[in-house]
């Protein structure tokens, strides 16, 4: 057999080790028992008017009772202040100016948590969907480890271009080693829009001031708890937690994944991220490095690869069949923003997010 087809066939199994099953919210009935202490809800948003509705609406069903939730308005330009306003349980903050080197979503952080009692801090993306008992089970898995618990949500597509998303849910899951067959010890980041902690382990972790400058906080704050030894667990949303990233057309989602994937990259444990390297560069090698071999040997391990992506793909959003077997297009789409992200991060020193060019500092 030629020798790289043999290494096709070892990145094939190399894909399994790096992601196999999604752990993922207990699915309970009941809520979470309660405790004596005040729950806060924190939701940073910028330019949010269109999503926050649905957010808040489903808060408005399902939030565990008494808790206080905080949309902290990050200088909008749309409605966003006026539309959560109109939730009769929801405190609108303005966030005031940036200081000195922060970035906007964690300095949005950085004045929820402020103006939180002590007790437990839930942090929530604007664009994030809940199903019912869903942050009682978030809260419920946060008391059984403490320290910081995160969500992956379930990524819901809709149109077209939202399905190049695929590729990117998968290589998020696998560069923290959250559904792994050897999984880290000590996960090196976290999801940012689902985030459970207390204050008191917030604090402890130097909170969102110990990462003002960072343009991914979810994985920098992560690794402060990492650093601390404070437990840090990762979970993936399933029925319970979703979203729809970047539903405002094809420029929101490469600038969305553009901002995020070249300082990620540097958090990813160095022989984590050269196996998902290797695993993806003989996913499409399979198929061109079939040249002069005879028996279809490429073919069968594109057929292999397209099962593999299959099972990947529809264990982090509603990704279908057809974006298996297209799954080099994913590739190809994969190694231009992230080639395009490394470039802005670590040459430009910058990337443009909401309005905002954010500064990198080479990814610091």
């Amino acid at each position: 057999m030629n020798p790289w087809h043999v290494l096709c066939a070892v990145a094939w199994v190399l894909g399994w080790v790096l992601l196999f099953r999604v752990p993922r919210l207990r699915p309970s009935g009941k809520a979470a028992p309660r405790e004596d202490r005040a729950i806060t809800i924190i939701i940073p948003a910028r330019n949010e008017a269109r999503r926050l509705p649905h957010l808040l609406g489903d808060l408005a069903e399902s939030r565990p009772m008494d808790v206080r939730v905080i949309v902290v308005d990050d200088h909008s330009e749309d409605d966003t202040a006026a539309v959560a306003r109109q939730f009769d349980f929801v405190e609108v903050l303005s966030s005031p100016d940036l200081e000195g080197q922060w970035v906007g979503k964690t300095w949005a952080c950085h004045c929820g948590a402020k103006a939180a009692k002590p007790g437990v801090l839930v942090f929530l993306d604007a664009d994030v969907r809940l199903r019912e008992n869903a942050l009682d089970r978030a809260i419920l898995a946060w008391r059984e480890h403490r320290g910081l618990l995160t969500v992956w949500p379930y990524h819901q597509v809709r149109r077209p271009y939202e399905h190049l998303s695929a590729l990117f849910n998968v290589t998020s899951l696998m560069g923290l080693g959250c559904g792994s067959l050897l999984p880290p010890k000590r996960p090196r980041g976290g999801f940012g829009p689902l985030m459970v902690t207390s204050t008191e382990d917030y604090e402890v972790a130097g909170g969102h001031e110990a990462v003002h400058h960072s343009v991914i906080d979810d994985f920098a704050l992560a690794r402060r708890y990492s650093d601390e030894e404070l437990p840090v667990v990762n979970l993936g949303g399933g029925d319970e937690v979703s979203f729809r990233m970047y539903p405002h057309g094809f420029r929101e989602l490469v600038h969305g994944w553009t901002k995020n994937f070249g300082t990620g990259a540097k958090a990813v444990a160095p022989l984590r991220l050269a196996g998902i390297i290797v695993w993806m560069t003989c996913s499409i090698g399979c198929l061109t490095w079939v040249s002069g071999v005879p028996n279809g040997t490429g073919e069968y391990l594109y057929a292999l690869f397209v099962v593999q992506m299959a099972v990947l793909f529809r264990q982090v959003g509603s990704f279908t069949v057809l974006d298996a077997l297209l799954y080099p297009i994913h590739a190809t789409f994969f190694t231009l923003v992230f080639a395009s992200s490394l470039f802005q991060t670590y040459v430009l020193r910058r990337v443009a997010w909401r309005g905002r060019h954010v500064k990198t500092g080479g990814g610091s």
